[in-house]
């Protein structure tokens, strides 16, 4: 297997009906971290890793991911992190996170006009650049 990707709770019903072999994983990246700590996924998550850690032969590369790091994200993080672990924040003390050549916009449209209110999103915003839309 190259690629797993999965919700927390998914993995974990893979690893107890044993579908899972991570005797040859490389790295386990985690997006959203923060999200997954603050909701009360941290005892799934110690779950999923401390079965990887079990059944894998090579040392395992773990990626937290998330656009925010709070202090208590990295006191957590620091438990499964080598002690030579690097934290990249690329928005470091800005007061502002947000790209100054970003615009967001958020619209509360019907399910049953979704589709149609995004292809005019699209027209009138995207023009020549680029868009990423999150539903």
């Amino acid at each position: 297997m190259d690629i797993f990707v999965g919700t927390t709770g998914r993995v974990l019903d893979h690893i107890e009906r044993g579908n899972m072999n991570f005797s040859d994983l490389k790295s386990i990246i985690l997006d959203e971290a923060d999200q997954m700590l603050n909701m009360g996924f941290k005892e799934d998550i110690e779950k999923i890793l401390a079965a990887a850690r079990k059944e894998c032969k090579n040392q395992i590369q773990i990626s937290l991911f998330s656009a925010t790091v709070p202090r208590w994200v990295r006191e957590v993080a620091s438990q499964y992190m080598a002690k030579n672990t690097k934290i990249i924040d690329l928005a470091q003390d800005l007061s502002n996170k947000t790209s100054r050549t970003v615009h967001h916009l958020a619209i509360n449209v019907p399910w049953y006009n979704r589709m149609e209110v995004l292809g005019d999103i699209l027209t009138i915003y995207a023009k020549s650049g680029k868009t990423i839309v999150f539903t």
